[in-house]
């Protein structure tokens, strides 16, 4: 095996349509606050539960109906 097939690569799944990505592939969004809307994690590296969603545009439109981030959040 070659250094570059020996490297892990994160999988996260998209809360809409439910497929696995490559973490990288994937948009990452989180609540900043308390019932604030979610907000996009371009670099991945704000703290708090994200919630991850492909490129499909049809993803992107259902997220604004998504309701996952109004559930209690865990230690919250």
């Amino acid at each position: 095996m070659t250094p570059s097939e020996e490297r892990h690569q994160p999988v996260r799944m998209c809360v809409i349509c439910r497929r696995r990505f490559a973490k990288h592939e994937l948009l990452r969004y989180v609540c900043p606050a308390e019932g604030a809307a979610p907000v996009a994690d371009e670099r991945q590296v704000l703290p708090g539960r994200g919630w991850y969603v492909c490129g499909d545009p049809a993803c992107r439109e259902r997220l604004r109906k998504f309701g996952g981030w109004r559930r209690k959040r865990k230690g919250v």
